[in-house]
Parts: C-alpha cells; sequence; structure tokens
C-alpha cells in the first residue's frame, strides 16, 4: 500500500511537472517570438509593435530603415511631402540628395503626382532626410517593376 501510494505521488508530481516546464517554454517561445518580429519589423522601418504607427526606422538608413515608398503631393524649396499608405511624411532634401530615374535626375525631375521610393534616416517627427529618391515608372496596375499585374 505504502509503495503504491509513493509511486502514485511521484507520477503526479511527474506530470506536474512536466506539464509545467511544457507551459513555461511555450510562454517563453511566445516571448521570442514576438521580440523577434519586433526587431524584423523595427530594422526594416516598420512598426516595432502594435502600438507604434509611426515606423520609427530603427536608427537605419535605407528604404527599409527609414525611408518611405508614396505619392508626391508637393514640393516647395527643399521640403518634399509624400503621401504614403499610411500618412503624410516631409522629406527634406540637401545637396547630397541623389535622384535617380532611369539614370540620374534632379529636383525639377520630381513633379507631384509622381511615385517615389526615398531612403533616408528618420528624425523624431517622423521626417525623412532624403539619401536617395528613385522616381518609379508609371504604372497604371500600381504595382511594383517585375510583380505580377492585374492589367492587361
Amino acid at each position: 500500500m505504502k509503495k503504491g501510494l509513493f509511486v502514485l505521488v511521484a507520477v503526479i508530481v511527474a506530470v506536474g511537472l512536466a506539464a509545467g516546464c511544457f507551459y513555461g517554454g511555450m510562454a517563453y517561445q511566445r516571448t521570442q517570438t514576438a521580440n523577434i518580429r519586433a526587431a524584423f519589423a523595427a530594422s526594416r522601418g516598420g512598426p516595432p509593435n502594435a502600438t507604434d504607427t509611426a515606423g520609427g526606422g530603427g536608427g537605419r538608413g535605407g528604404f527599409f530603415g527609414g525611408g518611405a515608398r508614396g505619392q508626391v503631393k508637393s514640393i516647395e524649396g527643399n521640403a518634399l511631402t509624400l503621401s504614403t499608405a499610411q500618412n503624410v511624411t516631409t522629406v527634406n532634401l540637401s545637396n547630397s540628395t541623389q535622384i535617380e530615374k532611369t539614370g540620374p535626375g534632379t529636383l525639377s525631375d520630381l513633379q507631384p503626382g509622381q511615385q517615389v521610393q526615398v531612403t533616408g534616416q528618420r528624425d523624431a517627427k517622423g521626417n525623412i532626410a532624403a539619401v536617395t529618391i528613385l522616381i518609379l515608372p508609371n504604372n497604371p496596375a500600381g504595382n511594383l517593376p517585375g510583380s505580377p499585374t492585374t492589367a492587361p
């Protein structure tokens, strides 16, 4: 009787310990997954978590680290207003900003209504100090070059 009770208690303790370890491992994995997703999104200019919609940029230059893609709304001096899918962003241009199309371009090549891709560094207000602006070709389907199109 004593031996049977001892075995039963040992089995219950072992099952409880195994369940606790399993739960702890699952909780740890959820935390790791959330951290990896946040780091991945932040390094590419996206929001690091669901409450951050500004897309801080993670301190890196480049399109995925602080740039944007959208339509040129206006150009006033060295400030370009860009309408993206999420918001309207100010892009600050400098003498070292490279403007490209199928070859090198200039500030006069930028026109309201054009689709552009901006690479650069975001500041605390969300403005971008442009390093490169790529003028995207007109695409009636609105797709990126090389992606499947929906228009004939």
